[in-house]
């Protein structure tokens, strides 16, 4: 199994958090800036000449805006439609202030997403409804099952894919990152890597033939599709 995580580009979020009234400006599900949508626009045309990128057969997102904006693109240039996998969203939910804890916000319906990503596919758990914004209180363990959860998701289609993509966020590609390496946890939290936006990180579960499994990571945080001055965190 080859499975390529992509943090979604520059949120508004993201572009106003050095700011000091940053809480006042924070939206619950913020869409991507104007460099956040050249983030996405680059990372999709790397993979229309990449040959990794290239073997792309499943492409599946986060249900919060700027995860189904990044998508987009890179949808349209490799043919693939886009599978809205519920459990893949950030730390946290959708709320109404920073790190959990706050007032829940639902999140948006299959016919308003595909106003971003005309090719998205709706999980069926949410058929003719929208996605409940994923509130939740800010718990290791809480981030730990879900990430484990989103991972035997996409191992369940590993013996139909090739390379199995998910675009995702900062703190959640922790867990994930975490959980699909085997790595321990560090005085009870994700270990941390950097992961700037649109950066991915290809990891690689390979079977030995005796019953366990070797996991390769081929890459993390990598941003080779971004000229130095579209990197951000």
């Amino acid at each position: 199994m080859h499975l390529l995580l992509i943090r979604h580009g520059q949120s508004q979020n993201n572009y106003l958090e050095q700011d000091p009234d940053y809480l006042k400006g924070r939206l619950p599900d913020p869409p991507l800036t104007e460099l956040g949508r050249q983030q996405a626009s680059r990372l999709a045309e790397w993979a229309a000449c990449d040959e990794f990128y290239r073997r792309i057969t499943h492409l599946y997102t986060s249900l919060t805006t700027r995860a189904v904006q990044t998508a987009a693109p890179l949808a349209q240039t490799l043919g693939l439609s886009v599978h809205g996998l519920v459990q893949a969203y950030e730390c946290g939910g959708l709320n109404s202030g920073p790190a959990g804890g706050f007032t829940p916000v639902l999140g948006r319906d299959h016919t308003s997403l595909q106003m971003e990503c005309p090719v998205l596919q709706w999980p069926e758990e949410l058929e003719g409804k929208a996605w409940d914004g994923g509130c939740e209180a800010w718990e290791d363990r809480r981030f730990k099952e879900r990430a484990a959860n989103v991972l035997t998701q996409l191992q369940a289609i590993a013996s139909e894919a090739d390379v199995i993509t998910l675009i995702t966020h900062q703190d959640f590609a922790q867990y994930l990152l975490a959980h699909v390496l085997g790595l321990p946890s560090r005085r009870g939290h994700a270990l941390t890597f950097l992961f700037n936006n649109t950066a991915t990180a290809h990891i690689e579960l390979r079977a030995n033939g005796k019953g366990s499994v070797h996991r390769i990571a081929h890459w993390i945080n990598r941003t080779s599709h971004l000229n130095s001055d579209l990197i951000t965190h």
